[in-house]
């Protein structure tokens, strides 16, 4: 299983791809490897910092917010996926499972997605989902 960030947007078909900057981690979110966590409760990754990091060619000049973004903690055996609402659409969640590698704690009922409409997950971009 993995915790950390991803951004959602679609490519030249029309198909979800998630940018993702994560890191493998147990049951308790602690990490399997060493990392360099950017938030502020030193936990997990910052966007904003992650995608300065970024290549140009992956973030296509755009801000860190054009596109809609989430979060996956892990803590004390349960996954919470915090996401712009527009993330949350069934197959979204799927590949958000598939990508993080969540289908076990998945099968055992513990994983969470909540909605976040707030500011924190708010983006700019002329594309819809």
């Amino acid at each position: 299983m993995e915790k950390g960030i991803f951004w959602a947007r679609r490519d030249a078909d029309g198909k979800i791809e998630l940018l993702t900057v994560k890191t493998p981690c147990d049951e308790n979110g602690s990490a399997l490897c060493p990392v360099c966590y950017t938030s502020k409760s030193g936990d997990n990754f910052n966007h904003k910092a992650e995608w300065e990091k970024l290549d140009r060619s992956v973030t296509k000049g755009c801000a860190y917010n054009a596109y809609p973004r989430g979060r996956v903690e892990i803590k004390n055996g349960k996954v919470t996926v915090y996401a712009n609402p527009v993330l949350l659409w069934e197959d979204i969640r799927l590949f958000i499972i598939q990508t993080f590698r969540l289908a076990q704690t998945t099968a055992q009922g513990k994983v969470r997605f909540c909605a976040d409409g707030s500011a924190h997950y708010r983006f700019f971009t002329e594309e819809e989902f």
